[in-house]
């Protein structure tokens, strides 16, 4: 099999050990080397264009007709909605935690005893309530940043709008 790109030059013009300041300068006023390293370039692009069409030709290129599966383009419903969402959740776990389950604590307690003698025990506020100092850094970034985004929003429709077409 022979191979696409030309036989290497081997000439003492063409081998480069280090480049100095001295070498570069004499290297790059040389008018016949500096023609040699052209031509070698042009062939090595020419060689390699020839290599790329093979494979485009043959179908060998991996990405040849390939077609994307999956585009994101952020219209998914978690990430236009995850907001409202996590709004939505802390509210119902605060009417859970807070109005639900202690009446039926109770209902329970009566039905069961005839008394209510132990009270609710809201387990939100076990561990000094952390879930709620969390769920409040989250929504109040997360309201934050939607603010900020909006103002960005209708700043940015302010200056389309005043685009002159073309």
């Amino acid at each position: 099999m022979q191979s696409a790109f030309p036989a290497p030059n081997t000439s003492e013009d063409l081998q480069l050990v280090s480049k100095n300041d001295e070498h570069h300068d004499a290297m790059i006023n040389d008018e016949r080397f500096m023609a040699q390293v052209n031509e070698r370039n042009d062939q090595a692009n020419q060689a390699m264009n020839l290599n790329n069409a093979d494979l485009t030709k043959s179908g060998n290129n991996a990405a040849q007709n390939a077609k994307v599966l999956v585009a994101n383009d952020n219209t998914d419903w978690i990430n236009k909605k995850w907001r409202p969402c996590m709004g939505w959740m802390y509210m119902a776990v605060c009417i859970s935690d807070f109005m639900i389950f202690p009446i039926a604590w109770s209902v329970f307690q009566a039905v069961s005893h005839g008394s209510v003698t132990t009270p609710w025990q809201p387990i939100t506020l076990q561990g000094a309530g952390l879930f709620h100092i969390s769920m409040g850094a989250v929504l109040g970034i997360a309201a934050y940043g939607r603010t900020k985004e909006k103002i960005e929003g209708a700043q940015n429709q302010d200056t389309n709008s005043l685009s002159l077409p073309k």
